[in-house]
Formats: structure tokens, C-alpha cells, sequence
């Protein structure tokens, strides 16, 4: 099994390994084999700064991790996107560069259109709505499926809240939004829709968001409250339409074949102490959310309503309709909750 990770400069981490990797991983390994009690060092990257909701959830992981393996394993944490952008870390885990990602369900789109189902805009009416599906039989059922096509795991669902539109100028209705350049993340879904919004989508990496909003080479971007906070973007961006376009989960995501080729024991802690992390996440996100609200208002932001809802979703219905097959059943099925 692995033994140690070397972080070699600031940025793409280059690595000298020992032992098996997930490219080689020892499938004894899986079912208790030699390598059971060797030290395990495990790379987590994420792209939020050390003051996002990530960073905590990292460190109680990582905290949490080295407990329940009495010492076995333990966990570097990288924030600030020091590994990559969050694309070149996702890549990263196929070979070996890094071991864990914080990200959402978006981040594998490229590998699977089956992961279309997160970015399906304006799919969810409220939170209670989306913990109905994540908490239960069909979200278990979507995760497995995109593991399955994708080869990436996700692990544990850590409610992000419902991201909302940011921009330099106030957007109250759709026409307001014509032609602005609106940052979304590279999955083709969410380009798309903001596309077909009447919006340019640019897919710009997320560190370079504040700067590009600050010189005027974006108009807006969108994302929850959280990440709207605790990246400063309400200071260059200051105002929130809320349009509510998209509920998502974090997920601790490895790559699966990576994941089975630990040692048993590691890997059953590793699924529970994720879950265990990802319920506390939630619970924050819920219990913070008007907190985030009045802390971006007190730093300048100001909320607008969106007053012609129903002419977004109706310019973003070809967007669904053009979903996969298998994700058009997973939408019915979520709106007929």
C-alpha cells in the first residue's frame, strides 16, 4: 500500500510513491492483504480558500480518518486550489497525483452524462425537496450509477445550499441577464443553460473569479451563499439575484479502483467517517445559511428577486429535454416528489 506522498513546488504536485497506487493498487489489498497496517498518507485537495465550509470538512476528515484507523492513515490537505484547478484535480486522481477531491457531482460530468442530473437546472423547488432524494433510495441509486459510468466515487453528500446568480449589476428579470459574461463551472450542462438564458458562459477556474469580476472581465458568476462568502466575491459582485437555479452536494470523490484497493477496513472507514462529515456539513449549511445572508448583506451585497422565474425555466426547458435518456427518467421522477 502506499506509504508516503511527496509535494514537490505550488502547484501540480509531482510524487514519488512507494508500494501500489490507483493505477497498480495490490487487489489483496482490498480483501486484507499484505500491505493491512502499513502507514497510509492520503492527498485531499480542494479549490476553496481556508476559510470555505471545504476546509472545515477537510480537517474533519482528516481528523477523523486518523482516529478511526488508530493512526493508520492520515491525510494532507490542500486548499486554495495549490494541487490544480479543480478539473486538473479531479484528472488527478486517475493517476495518482492526488487522492481525494472536495467537489460536487459536476466535476465528473466529463466522464459521465449521467452526472447531468446535478446540473439540470431549476430541477428542485427547496431544500426539502433535494434532501428527499440525496437522503434517500434515489439519490443512492443516481451515485451509483454515475460511479459506476464515470469510475469516480462519491462519497458522502455535503449539502451546498442553492446557488444563486452574482453580478456587477443588478438581474431582475431575464432580460437584464442578456448578454453578460456569467463565469460557470466546465460542465456542459451548466454552459448550456446560461447560454441558453441568453447569458455568455465562460468557464473560467474559480481562483481566477474574484480578479476577472474586479477588472470587468466577467459580469457575474453563480454558486451558493457560502462560496459567495467565503471567497469574497459579493466585494467585486455585490449583487445576489436569487435564482435558486441549482441545488447541489460536495462529495469526498476518489477514484474508485484507488478506493477498493485499500485494505477493507480503510476503506469502510473511509465511506463511514464521509457520510459521518457529510451529515455535519449539511446540518451547518442549513443552520448557516440566514447567517451567510446577513454577512453578505452587512459587506455591501444586496438580494434581488428574480420576478419572471417561470421565463427562465421555460428558455432552459430544451436544456432537459436534451439530457440522456436515463437522467430524463432520474428528473421525473425527482419532480414528482
Amino acid at each position: 500500500m502506499r506509504t508516503t506522498k511527496l509535494i514537490a513546488g505550488a502547484g501540480i504536485v509531482a510524487l514519488a510513491l512507494a508500494g501500489c497506487s490507483s493505477g497498480g493498487a495490490d487487489p489483496a489489498a482490498s480483501g486484507g492483504g499484505e500491505d493491512d497496517g502499513q502507514p497510509i498518507t492520503l492527498v485531499l485537495g480542494h479549490a476553496g480558500s481556508t476559510t470555505d465550509p471545504r476546509q472545515w470538512a477537510a480537517e474533519q476528515f482528516a481528523e477523523r480518518i486518523e482516529e478511526a484507523t488508530d493512526g493508520q492513515v492520515t491525510v494532507e490537505i490542500h486548499s486554495d486550489s495549490t494541487l490544480g484547478t479543480w478539473e486538473e484535480m479531479i484528472d488527478g486522481l486517475q493517476i495518482d497525483s492526488v487522492d481525494i477531491v472536495i467537489e460536487s457531482m459536476l466535476s465528473v460530468e466529463a466522464y459521465t452524462d449521467l452526472a447531468s442530473v446535478e446540473t439540470a437546472p431549476f430541477l428542485y423547488e427547496d431544500d426539502e425537496q433535494f434532501f428527499e432524494v440525496w437522503e434517500g433510495e434515489l439519490g443512492a441509486e443516481i451515485k451509483t450509477a454515475v460511479t459506476e459510468a464515470s469510475g469516480y466515487a462519491l462519497l458522502g453528500n455535503m449539502y451546498r445550499g442553492a446557488r444563486q446568480l452574482t453580478t456587477k449589476e443588478p438581474v431582475t428579470q431575464l432580460s437584464d441577464l442578456q448578454g453578460l459574461t456569467i463565469r460557470t463551472p466546465s460542465a456542459q450542462t451548466m454552459l448550456d443553460t446560461w447560454n441558453a438564458l441568453g447569458a455568455r458562459a465562460e468557464a473560467l477556474p474559480f481562483n481566477e473569479v474574484y480578479s476577472a469580476l474586479e477588472s470587468g472581465v466577467l459580469d457575474g458568476q453563480e454558486n451558493p451563499l457560502d462560496a459567495i462568502l467565503f471567497n469574497s466575491i459579493h466585494e467585486v459582485a455585490p449583487n445576489i439575484g436569487e435564482t435558486s437555479h441549482m441545488f447541489a452536494n460536495y462529495h469526498f470523490i476518489m477514484w474508485d479502483d484507488a478506493l477498493q484497493g485499500l485494505p477493507e477496513d480503510v476503506r469502510t472507514a473511509i465511506t463511514e467517517v464521509a457520510d459521518e462529515v457529510g451529515q455535519e456539513y449539511t446540518q451547518n449549511t442549513v443552520t448557516n445559511t440566514e447567517d451567510y445572508r446577513a454577512q453578505l448583506e452587512e459587506g455591501g451585497a444586496v438580494f434581488t428577486e428574480i420576478t419572471d422565474r417561470d421565463a427562465w425555466i421555460e428558455a432552459t426547458t430544451p436544456v432537459v429535454e436534451g439530457l440522456p435518456d436515463q437522467v430524463q427518467t432520474w428528473v421525473e421522477q425527482i419532480r414528482a416528489m
